[in-house]
């Protein structure tokens, strides 16, 4: 999917992560999950459902790489209290242990793996023009179009820009249908994209079922009054409001009444209460975000946070490894359906919430706060690490002596003890701890560290079961989530990876883009400018 010219969020997972749950920000973020990951400095980290976006020129002295048959040893070091090779393996995570179920159906859609099995393996770039390689590496649509969309429903169809129109296309290039109904079409595709995007970057997946008829209306201004109107556009609120400041959701909006106060009003159009401020979200699981006003704020000393969502081990790809951004000093607060603050804007800082609660900061020590305003994680000398949504843990760095550990955001418990220099979470099952001179890449259902290199190599996150390590742009591995190798660039003619996906992974040598299986093998020679595999 290639949408770097329309900023487009899509859920075809393999790149980096531009949104993120902890990035404190006033507006929502509509950056595209289809990032490209084209000749340009981006991470090579994942982040959520980005689509990569290679690029290539064939290659045929990469065809020289060997396939290693080395093994990792395995070593059941444990990451309990003591020296690395004292621990008593000790298990972060349960066996039993499965994410929310609307975010497991989520997955279900972004881990569609249909276009493998109709045999179309990724979308690809040659000399400006985008096409469609198959699993056999063969061409299946020639590069001719100035972009391409693979269908949300994974149906084998694809929205294809021309230099006149938008094309609903088969992968034969046969034209479904162009025009005004197909950007309609391509839209709700955008939106769907965006919303699944949204709610994967920040963990905050709707975890209620209340659902309300309200919800569907619509904002209707006559003679600059406003109201709303339901889904066959009858009037079911009349026009009276200076404004609307959110859409209907859980049964309040936020309008200007005619007296010019910000208030919540119900279906019926009656108010509810008066906001504490007009820049307010619309509700969500029981709570809105408002945002207090102030003339000026200090960005030195805010806490950096790293955003962990994880998806099936099965096909999809880890986004764990997230990115890092500083905290904006967005003067942010909650509160519920009645008006009670749940969490308070006047802390010296509060990140955006996620399905178990938030971060917040007060007078400089750091906490976790539930979705009920309460403690589960006591304020401490701490900065914030990263967060694995899918396992519900957050990883602290202890000020005192800099090192890194994990708490458990529905017990509030520490499951790991600040003995790691850092901690990055690259699947659902396993993490990267860094102690002295060694990373270790360990299970979180067991506490075994199942691979062992040097801090100076990069662990990154899994693409299914597989993931690469690297030091810096060279010396790549491609290893299991067991920690075998499955091979190894001994000539160094690899430059750039992203994560698997169905058991494929873009690879970058000698500037151009290909395809490789889990084996090391060529399935795609590299001889494009951008690939995406499907």
């Amino acid at each position: 999917m290639n949408l770097n010219k329309k900023s487009l969020l899509v859920a075809c997972v393999l790149a980096a992560m531009s949104t993120s749950a902890f990035a404190a920000s006033t507006t929502t973020s509509t950056t595209s999950t289809t990032v490209m990951n084209q000749d340009t400095p981006t991470s090579t980290g994942t982040r959520v459902m980005r689509e990569q976006h290679a690029t290539a020129t064939s290659s045929t002295s990469v065809s020289t790489m060997k396939k290693s048959t080395a093994k990792s040893s395995g070593i059941s070091v444990s990451v309990g209290v003591g020296r690395v090779g004292d621990y008593v393996a000790v298990p972060i995570i349960s066996n039993q242990h499965q994410p929310p179920v609307a975010l497991k159906t989520i997955q279900a859609v972004i881990d569609n793996d249909n276009f493998i099995k109709l045999g179309q393996l990724a979308t690809v770039k040659q000399k400006g023009k985008w096409g469609v390689v198959g699993t056999d590496g063969k061409v299946l649509l020639e590069p001719q179009y100035l972009d391409i969309d693979p269908s949300l429903s994974a149906d084998g169809t694809y929205y294809a820009y021309t230099k006149k129109t938008l094309e609903h296309i088969n992968i034969d290039g046969s034209v479904i249908s162009s025009g005004v109904d197909t950007y309609g079409e391509h839209d709700k595709d955008i939106l769907a994209r965006r919303e699944m995007a949204k709610n994967l970057s920040n963990g905050d997946v709707k975890i209620n079922s209340v659902s309300y008829p309200s919800d569907s209306y619509t904002a209707v201004s006559v003679k600059n009054k406003w109201g709303f109107v339901d889904a066959s556009n009858k009037t079911v609120i009349e026009p009276q409001f200076k404004e609307v400041y959110t859409k209907f959701s859980e049964d309040r909006a936020f309008v200007k009444s005619a007296k010019g106060k910000t208030i919540a009003i119900d279906g019926s159009g009656n108010p509810i209460f008066e906001s504490p401020t007009d820049d307010i979200d619309e509700f969500k699981n029981g709570l809105a975000e408002y945002r207090r006003h102030i003339s000026k704020f200090n960005l030195g000393g805010f806490l950096s946070m790293a955003v962990g969502i994880g998806l099936s081990s099965q096909g999809g790809i880890y986004y764990g490894d997230a990115w890092n951004p500083v905290y904006d000093g967005v003067k942010r607060g909650y509160l519920d359906r009645s008006r009670n603050i749940i969490i308070d804007s006047k802390n010296d800082a509060v990140w955006p919430m996620t399905s178990y609660g938030t971060l917040v900061k007060n007078q400089g020590k750091l906490g976790f706060m539930n979705r009920k305003g309460e403690y589960i994680i006591q304020p401490g000398n701490y900065d914030a690490g990263e967060m694995d949504t899918i396992n519900a843990l957050l990883v602290l760095i202890n000020k005192d002596n800099g090192k890194a550990g994990i708490f458990n955001l529905e017990t509030g418990k520490q499951v790991n003890p600040f003995v790691y220099d850092s901690i990055n979470f690259v699947s659902a099952t396993r993490m990267v701890a860094t102690k002295g001179e060694s990373k270790y890449l360990i299970d979180m259902q067991s506490g075994n560290i199942v691979f062992t290199t040097t801090k100076d190599m990069t662990i990154d996150a899994f693409g299914g079961a597989y993931a690469w390590i690297h030091k810096v742009s060279n010396d790549y591995q491609l290893i299991d989530d067991s920690g075998k190798v499955l091979f190894h660039d001994k000539n160094k003619l690899i430059s750039k990876t992203v994560p698997f996906r169905h058991g494929y992974g873009a690879v970058k040598s000698n500037g151009k883009w290909g395809v490789m299986n889990s084996n090391g093998e060529w399935v795609v020679q590299p001889m494009y400018d951008a690939v995406n595999v499907l």
